[in-house]
């Protein structure tokens, strides 16, 4: 058996190219784990109106990207989830009948509506400023069903401090310990 494999899930905007997806990935190749990452580059998200036409396009393209490994030959698989991906994640889990880990970065309303009780979630990561999701929500989302829930304070979506670099390398420091 393989030792692990970290499948990374960006979002609309958020490429598997930005330094936390970078720094987690690094993390688990370390540990021996192969890693896939997952590209969107490919899909027109600016003119794309709705959630759920940019999620059917997506599913085609993690489809398509994943059809190839055979999961049940790892002894660990992680998935790694931004925004979108968050949603695509928790929807590849449920298509699949799989049972990664997951830590999902600044999930979606949807992506709660996806996750089985069953799943396996390392964390759930947002910034107090995100305009999507509530800290308070997700916190009532992940209290009654014992989720290690991460609120990172006064940043938005992007988990990035705009104006202070070593603030946003101390965020994705935080959030790569999620994972030991």
């Amino acid at each position: 058996m393989k030792t692990g494999i970290a499948v990374c899930f960006p979002g609309t905007g958020f490429t598997c190219k930005e330094a936390l997806f970078e720094r987690l990935a690094s993390d688990f190749f370390a540990r021996g784990y192969e890693i896939v990452r997952l590209d969107f580059s490919h899909i027109p998200f600016r003119e794309i109106e709705t959630l759920e036409e940019a999620v059917a396009l997506a599913q085609r393209a993690v489809k398509r990207q994943l059809m190839h490994i055979a999961f049940s030959e790892y002894e660990d698989v992680v998935f790694i989830s931004k925004s979108l991906g968050t949603i695509l994640a928790a929807q590849y889990e449920r298509d699949n009948d799989l049972s990664p880990r997951q830590l999902y970065l600044t999930p979606l309303n949807k992506t709660l509506m996806l996750i089985r009780p069953e799943s396996r979630v390392i964390a759930m990561v947002l910034g107090t400023q995100d305009r999507f999701l509530t800290g308070r929500a997700l916190m009532s989302f992940c209290e009654p069903r014992n989720m290690t829930c991460c609120l990172i304070e006064g940043v938005n979506h992007s988990l990035k401090d705009d104006l202070n670099a070593e603030r946003t390398q101390k965020i994705i420091d935080q959030i790569a310990n999620l994972c030991d």
